[in-house]
């Protein structure tokens, strides 16, 4: 059965009209964001599509419940690939993503197929504990025509703190695969690979090691991020208790990549005297969307409780409805919790607790009783 999207534009456009549709847009998306227009004739630059899988680690940090849906192709095609891709074919990126590890999904090669043949042009990236990226599946990537970035979670330079964050005893086994994929790939960014570290109470004193271990490996760039709690459980790996630490921790990385010459992504230091200026606009309801299995949307994964679904609609009536509407003229107003909330678009919030805290699904009441005196 071929896997090629039956609702392309135009199934015998060139690869360059087809990148020029996509600029056109991003041009178009880019300009409504600086008149900061509400109802958007552009599609989103980057879609999020939400890839669970089957699960092979019990990372500390995670964010899983019981309930998640596991990708599947034909389910996705029968419920969105009419919805979803005309505004795909103009997207600067689709983003497979999810909870668990989707390269274990038994249709894993398939489902990459698919959005290789029908979006070559569009830039594709995912995440990936690393167990699943076997040499068939590096061979396939490298071998394939779409520019390709791997996010490889591995929040450890050595395979005792890799365990203890993981509960894993893999991390021989994945350096191996990556290494065949960086001896592999076609240049230095095809396909660009980054490190991910995320940065906790128990492996934050390994981020420097991480950063010697991505040059070593000659991987693109590290990015590091602050976990988020999710769970009463996990209050205490917050980086928030730790902040000197955790600021001398991200100093030394810092200077060891400047050293090193690996580019790195670090989130904000805590108890600063100054931060970078905000605008009080955060891009992402400008730029991006993320779905779920059941077609449920939100902005980031960062964002507060939405009701909002592709169900019974169009995509460009969700992208232009009342919930995406509310949001862009909240971010306008500056009065978006979300916002107020988010080190990554408003970096002095690193210093409230309450910014560490993934709040979907939770009532204020709730959370104050869970967490005490933090809020």
């Amino acid at each position: 059965m071929s896997v090629r999207p039956t609702a392309e534009i135009d199934k015998n456009q060139s690869f360059s009209l087809l990148r020029q549709r996509q600029s056109d847009n991003s041009r178009l998306n880019d300009a409504e964001f600086e008149s900061r227009k509400i109802i958007l004739e552009s599609s989103p630059k980057v879609f999020f599509l939400q890839a669970a899988g089957p699960c092979n680690s019990q990372c500390v940090f995670c964010s899983r419940g019981k309930d998640y849906e596991f990708f599947d192709l034909e389910t996705h095609r029968r419920r969105f690939e009419k919805k979803l891709s005309i505004s795909l074919l103009k997207a600067e990126q689709i983003v497979l993503t999810g909870s668990g590890e989707y390269l274990l999904l038994p249709d894993a090669e398939k489902i990459l197929d698919y959005f290789e043949d029908g979006f070559s042009h569009v830039e594709k990236v995912f995440s990936t504990n690393g167990s699943g990226l076997t040499r068939k599946i590096c061979d396939k990537i490298t071998g394939g025509k779409s520019k390709y970035t791997i996010h490889l979670s591995l929040h450890s330079s050595n395979k005792d703190t890799h365990k203890t964050m993981t509960r894993t005893d893999n991390f021989d086994k994945i350096i191996d695969q990556l290494n065949y994929l960086v001896r592999t790939r076609k240049d230095m960014t095809m396909p660009t690979l980054r490190l991910i570290f995320v940065a906790t109470t128990l492996n934050i004193e390994d981020l420097p090691d991480f950063v010697r271990l991505a040059a070593d490996l000659g991987v693109d760039r590290v990015v590091c991020y602050y976990n988020y709690i999710y769970v009463p459980a996990q209050k205490y790996l917050s980086c928030f208790f730790k902040q000197a630490l955790t600021n001398r921790m991200l100093d030394d990385a810092d200077r060891i990549a400047t050293r090193s010459g690996i580019a790195i992504d670090l989130p904000p230091r805590f108890g600063l005297k100054h931060y970078a200026a905000n605008t009080g606009i955060c891009r992402e309801p400008w730029s991006q969307i993320m779905l779920n299995a059941e077609g449920h949307v939100l902005p980031c994964d960062a964002a507060e409780d939405g009701s909002e679904s592709l169900e019974g609609k169009d995509f460009m009536d969700v992208w232009n409805g009342t919930y995406y509407q509310d949001l862009r003229k909240n971010m306008i107003e500056s009065n978006k919790s979300c916002f107020r909330h988010c080190f990554r678009a408003n970096p002095v919030s690193v210093n409230d607790f309450r910014s560490h805290v993934i709040r979907r699904g939770k009532q204020g009441s709730e959370i104050d009783i869970t967490w005490g005196d933090n809020f």
